[in-house]
């Protein structure tokens, strides 16, 4: 009697490509995370009207490599706009000089037209928090979104059958 054991040699060198694919598999999903808080940023941004030129919102950026970290991997996910920060975190209210021209302000320093306070006199304005509101809703719903792309990499070669032992 003898027996065949090719489907199994088939599996074993399957998984020993899928162990030695894994960095780059999992350099792709964390890649793939930024993006997606990146996306959600942008779409927070849309949906509150925050800064009206667009400009904030087409500065949401993410990394394009992962990053270890121990057993970790991150992802950068930024925003380098000057005003940024004071946008996400708030600012203290102030004065700024210039004119209204048209549609938009002008600024001008010491301009004779006067110009517009930002926020409640002696107040503050408070922050958006765009970027950790996108991060927040990124790991809220992380979990499956990965279990799915991981699901699909093994379909892709092969192991599907295997993925509910």
């Amino acid at each position: 009697m003898s027996v065949n054991h090719d489907e199994l040699i088939a599996f074993e060198n399957a998984l020993a490509q899928l162990k030695d694919d894994t960095p780059e598999i999992m350099d792709r999903l964390v890649v793939g995370e930024g993006r997606y808080a990146r996306d959600q940023a942008r779409k927070i941004c849309k949906e509150e009207g925050i800064v009206n030129t667009g400009n904030y919102r087409k500065n949401f950026k993410s990394g394009t490599k992962a990053i270890r970290a121990g057993t970790a991997y991150k992802i950068d996910v930024y925003n380098n706009v000057e005003y940024a920060k004071p946008l996400e975190y708030g600012f203290r209210s102030h004065f700024v000089p210039g004119h209204w021209d048209g549609s938009s302000f002008v600024y001008q320093k010491n301009d004779p037209e006067g110009g517009m306070y930002v926020g409640p006199r002696g107040g503050f304005v408070r922050g958006h928090f765009t970027l950790r509101r996108a991060i927040k809703r990124t790991k809220d719903t992380q979990k499956a979104r990965l279990e799915r792309k991981y699901r699909e990499e093994l379909r892709a070669r092969g192991l599907g059958e295997y993925m509910d032992l």
